[in-house]
């Protein structure tokens, strides 16, 4: 019978110790360390899930900051009741890995009206790459929830800095609402034209001085495109408001 020498018993033991301190033994085992960024991402959706969730059949809002600072909500998609799940800072990858995991498929509401895009770009990913992630987001939704329908908002053309991406903005809008057409329960909305004066430039009354978030004269823009499709097409499948 081989024996280890009791040295090398304790260095292995130092090792596996601190492998463990640094959460290296997950690493060593195939199993991956959770990373700051993800333990703040799922302490939000954490927080979110505190609130007592919607009824079955409801219309659930997800997204970025403009879709959680979207306060008029209620009142400009009246007399549905929309319950605004948004959550700032998120890209479309966090609404794939996270939102849709976390809150559509356990809450199935019979539609989902999705805001991401501006952080995604703002953090250089390409449209692309974009689509990759709305391609996953729309295809766990439809393999869970086949009968929930999907609207898809254009991406804010926020002013300063971010507008430097306008092309990019246009191309990923383009890839989206390509998307959108060749899936029928898919519907794109172009709240991006609207929000862009005749110069080809961000409406400025539109926006928060200084900032890249739309005020009340914004998301009445918003208003003007969404409600019009959204209220005559979710209004007859209305459920009741249970909170």
């Amino acid at each position: 019978m081989n024996h280890v020498p009791p040295l090398r018993l304790l260095s292995a033991a130092l090792i596996l110790l601190t492998l463990a301190s640094s959460g290296g033994v997950s690493e060593l085992f195939g199993a991956p360390t959770p990373t700051a960024e993800m333990l703040k991402w799922e302490k939000l959706v954490a927080n979110k899930l505190k609130i007592p969730p919607p009824p079955e059949g409801a219309v659930l809002c997800i997204g970025s900051s403009h879709m959680a600072l979207w306060k008029s909500i209620q009142t400009d998609l009246a007399p549905l009741h929309v319950y605004n799940y948004g959550i700032g800072g998120s890209k479309m990858s966090h609404a794939a890995e996270l939102f849709v995991p976390n809150f559509v498929i356990p809450f199935k509401p019979r539609a989902v009206i999705l805001y991401e895009g501006s952080n995604d770009l703002n953090s250089n990913q390409t449209p692309e790459e974009i689509l990759v992630h709305f391609r996953r987001l729309y295809r766990q939704i439809h393999e869970a929830l086949p009968q929930t329908r999907l609207y898809v908002l254009g991406i804010v053309p926020s002013p300063g800095k971010r507008f430097d991406r306008w092309d990019a903005i246009k191309e990923t809008n383009s890839l989206i609402k390509q998307e959108c057409t060749e899936n029928p329960w898919i519907k794109f909305l172009d709240t991006t034209t609207p929000l862009i004066t005749q110069k080809g430039m961000p409406r400025p009354e539109c926006f928060l001085e200084n900032d890249i978030h739309m005020n009340e004269t914004g998301y009445e823009v918003w208003k003007s495109v969404v409600a019009p499709v959204v209220v005559p097409a979710e209004s007859p499948f209305e459920v009741p408001d249970q909170r």
